[in-house]
């Protein structure tokens, strides 16, 4: 067994962590300045819930425990880079020539689609009544929605989503370069989809960020990270004439008629 290398190991926890660190206050930053500073005062021209704010605690939450996830997340992605630098077999190719330009563009939109699934089905797996409770609910103590909440998870979820994120590495033939920038675009759509700012992307495949936003107001529906396609399969998209509230369970809400006896649910 060869002995560890601490410069390298070093390096790389501390490119992968800073890159993760720095996207995350960047693209939450700007946000978080442009509306929630220079237009607090006109919510209803640009909130999705002009109505709610976080508090001061809750905002300095989100951004620390923000802060602490990612940085979590970089310690173990820099750990698993070194290891691989040391021999940790993977599926992983660094010559472009060897499975050749048609597919290697066409394995970006297949790994986003893998993981977009995958968080699907972990994030609904969340919501059932146990792991919501002991773990998901930490996320959707955030009603109202800002740009520092994405990353604010309990830290279980944030391994799960992480393992299941880079798991495709060790069974599909994968670029680096494709492995990064659809894990970079995952995180930047992320945010922008917690912002809490009404934003309609020119990507056709985006959802809205609305989108989003309903499942932290309205609790459990609408699971899908970035595509819809997901919720509408199982049937957990929002629908109209249907209420939905903490502790209204399913995804599929309850019939209007049948909400009052539901505690918290929020209709339509």
């Amino acid at each position: 067994m060869n002995a560890i290398d601490w410069s390298s190991l070093a390096f790389y926890v501390f490119v992968a962590t800073a890159v993760g660190v720095a996207v995350y206050h960047a693209v939450a930053g700007y946000y978080h300045l442009r509306y929630y500073r220079l237009r607090r005062d006109e919510p209803e021209t640009w909130k999705c819930q002009p109505r709610r704010f976080l508090t001061t605690a809750l905002h300095r939450n989100s951004m620390l425990a923000g802060t602490a996830n990612l940085t979590l997340g970089g310690v173990l992605t820099g750990i698993l880079i070194y290891a691989i630098d040391q021999g940790l077999p993977t599926m992983l190719y660094y010559d472009v020539s060897e499975y050749g330009w048609a597919y290697t563009l066409a394995s970006v939109p297949l790994l986003f689609v893998l993981n977009d699934a995958s968080a699907y089905y972990i994030h609904r797996a969340l919501h059932f009544r146990p792991l919501y409770r002991s773990i998901h609910k930490y996320h959707h103590r955030f009603v109202a929605t800002s740009p520092y909440v994405a990353a604010a998870l309990h830290p279980v979820e944030l391994l799960w989503l992480q393992a299941a994120s880079l798991l495709p590495i060790f069974i599909l033939p994968l670029h680096p370069a494709v492995v990064a920038s659809v894990l970079i675009y995952i995180l930047v759509f992320n945010i922008i989809d917690h912002s809490g700012v009404r934003l309609v992307s020119s990507l056709p495949w985006q959802g809205p960020s609305m989108y989003h936003d309903d499942h932290h107001a309205h609790f459990h529906v609408n699971f899908g990270q970035h595509l819809t396609i997901w919720d509408r399969l199982h049937g957990t998209l929002r629908r109209e004439g249907r209420a939905y509230g903490d502790s209204v369970f399913g995804g599929r809400g309850v019939a209007e008629p049948e909400a009052g006896a539901a505690q918290g649910f929020v209709k339509y």
